[in-house]
């Protein structure tokens, strides 16, 4: 999830095999030039650019129909059985940063960051980015998704347009506790109705919990966070219990590919070709508009060509489906134009709009004696344990992750008019499109009504940034949930092996830097109050003695929470959209994106159980 973990080491990741029921395994190694060869030979009904979050949960609704061929062309592979990927406890730091899983894409230098370039994972296998991100399984709140409604234009894109479609992901582990303190019996049966019998993804509560949980939630509470029982009801405000993507019968991680790829992927309606690169959308003109008729891909340097009947759908991410529709001749012209390639559809919005959550980081040296995951890393005898326990029953530390996560508007952890005189000054600057003065309008009341959270609280009982054999930490990240920089992702080369261009923009104004800047001070506040300043030994970082130190540290910690969206934005063409309510790219007959890129406008949430939604949803459009 969170770009600035992988700076640290954080303990040898354990090795425990890790077994599965399922036996597909078309998808557990790169194509051969003779299977892609195959694969290219057959004509699709509906072709998959992405076998990730959501792409693989397209391919498995559209091809319950037996009738309905469908082929799913993707860069990486099955990593089926891999503890690295799949036991909970390695999900931090796990594969980010490792070739074999990510794409290492990086922005360009940052000014507001310091100069920095900073990276931007992206998972580089089946599953996409549900294989790397650090679990956490939530969805905004009401008001979030109904901006979405005012930016499409579109009634069926708000939350009560997407509360029919979160429940059809996930499986609820059921009958768990909630230590949390705050939390009645009856708030907590109440939590356990948001999912469906049926869901591929298994989603559950930790089972165990170190000793920081009770003292660290209280202490936010003295502080005026109050817990919230449910988060998916519809307010996120206070500090809450997130579930997890976390399988309990197997203590794995449950994510796209041995969810909802694994239910599907022996149907003979359904090929993959794997190692496979996506260079263009083949469109042809028909009257008016353009229809995909095809992708070119290119396997172990040869190229092929699949061709598609019905649609053509692009879920590679929000940072490769712009570069893919730039490639395939839909974007701003002038862009096009500098690398050689023949605008079909000048659509200026393809590849702007970028949004992302960046995060600041503190950490603290506790008393010796508490129970934490570093107890992995320091005792020998508890490890054993611990791997043992996971042998045996799928159960223990290895099977867990911190699942405390506190999501406040400016009301209750910063300086509600100073933060407005800083967005005012923004939204009314120079250069502000239609789509950002729509976006800002929004934003402004939000912040002003103070229901919908500016900021998030991670919590992390381990230590992050340098730990010590034998001490134990508290880490907190800050992260700014509605950032007002907009940046850019575009092609530098017609090459589709060439990572496009990433400016995230980050940084890159006084409100952003601040909202960040304000969140560290309160968390730092945290550290310093009963019940948890008692468990405190000493601060590890940062050194804050003024404000300026905070933006300082801001400015030369901040990174990604990999959650970046909005560069396929679901809007109105004359506010810079790229596609319609039916997810259609303007100006294409049967081109569809299906991904976090067409989220119009960020939200404060980690993006997976959204991104789900997004394809569950995509997948009625599609069939009818």
């Amino acid at each position: 999830m969170l770009t600035l973990l992988l700076l640290s080491a954080v303990g040898a990741l354990s090795t425990v095999p890790v077994a599965h029921a399922n036996s597909c395994t078309s998808a557990l190694s790169a194509a051969t030039t003779a299977d892609a060869t195959t694969f290219a030979a057959t004509t699709y009904d509906y072709i998959i650019v992405g076998g990730g979050t959501a792409g693989l949960a397209l391919a498995n609704r559209l091809s319950a129909n037996p009738k309905l061929k469908i082929g799913v062309i993707e860069a990486g592979i099955w990593h089926k059985g891999d503890p690295s990927l799949e036991v909970p406890a390695n999900a931090l730091p796990g594969d980010q940063g490792n070739p074999e899983y990510d794409w290492l894409f990086e922005t360009i230098a940052q000014p507001g960051a310091a100069g920095r370039q900073i990276a931007q994972p992206r998972g580089k296998l089946m599953g996409g980015s549900s294989g790397l991100n650090l679990l956490a399984w939530n969805r905004a709140s009401k008001p979030e998704y109904d901006a979405w409604e005012t930016l499409s234009g579109s009634a069926s894109w708000s939350w009560a347009g997407l509360s029919a479609y979160f429940p059809r992901s996930q499986t609820i582990e059921q009958h768990q506790a909630n230590p949390f303190p705050g939390v009645n019996p009856a708030q907590m049966a109440e939590s356990f109705t948001h999912g469906s019998a049926t869901g591929p993804i298994n989603v559950s509560y930790n089972d165990v919990y170190t000793d920081l949980i009770t003292p660290y939630v209280q202490t936010f509470n003295n502080l005026g966070i109050k817990t919230l029982s449910d988060a998916e009801a519809g307010s996120t405000t206070g500090i809450w219990n997130t579930r997890m993507n976390i399988d309990r019968g197997h203590g794995i991680r449950s994510y796209s590919v041995d969810g909802y790829f694994a239910q599907s992927c022996s149907r003979p309606n359904l090929l993959t070709v794997t190692g496979a690169l996506a260079s263009k959308v083949v469109l042809k003109k028909i009257g008016t508009t353009y229809t995909a008729t095809g992708v070119a891909f290119s396997v172990g340097g040869t190229s092929f060509t699949a061709q598609a009947r019905k649609e053509v759908i692009l879920s590679a991410g929000s940072v490769q489906t712009p570069q893919l529709l730039e490639l395939s001749g839909i974007g701003n012209s002038n862009i096009l134009k500098a690398q050689g390639i023949t605008t079909l559809i000048d659509l200026p919005g393809v590849g702007e709009n970028l949004q992302e959550h960046l995060f600041t980081i503190a950490e603290w040296q506790l008393n010796p004696g508490l129970l934490t995951f570093d107890m992995l890393r320091n005792n020998a005898t508890f490890d054993a344990q611990q791997t043992e326990i996971y042998d045996t029953t799928h159960g223990g530390f290895l099977a867990a992750n911190d699942g405390a996560l506190a999501f406040m508007p400016f009301q209750q952890f910063g300086n509600e008019t100073a933060q407005l005189a800083a967005f005012d000054a923004v939204a009314n600057g120079p250069n502000v499109t239609p789509l950002q003065k729509a976006q800002y309008k929004i934003q402004r009341g939000w912040i002003t009504g103070g229901t919908v959270p500016m900021a998030e609280a991670i919590m992390f009982s381990k230590g992050l940034i340098a730990p010590q054999q034998g001490d134990s930490y508290l880490t907190m990240l800050v992260g700014n949930m509605h950032p007002m920089a907009r940046g850019s992702i575009h092609i530098n080369s017609a090459d589709a092996g060439v990572a496009p261009t990433i400016d995230g923009n980050y940084l890159g104004n006084d409100y952003d830097v601040q909202t960040i800047s304000q969140g560290l001070e309160f968390i730092l506040k945290v550290g310093q109050t009963a019940p948890l300043s008692g468990l405190i030994s000493s601060v590890v970082a940062p050194a804050i003695t003024s404000e300026s130190d905070a933006i300082n540290w801001v400015r030369t910690t901040a990174n990604p929470g990999d959650h970046l969206l909005g560069t396929a934005a679901l809007a109105t063409q004359a506010n810079g959209g790229v596609v319609d309510a039916s997810l259609k790219v303007y100006g294409t007959s049967n081109l569809r994106i299906v991904d976090a890129s067409i989220m119009p406008f960020t939200i404060a949430t980690h993006l997976q159980e959204t991104v789900y939604a997004i394809a569950e949803k995509a997948a009625d459009l599609i069939l009818g």
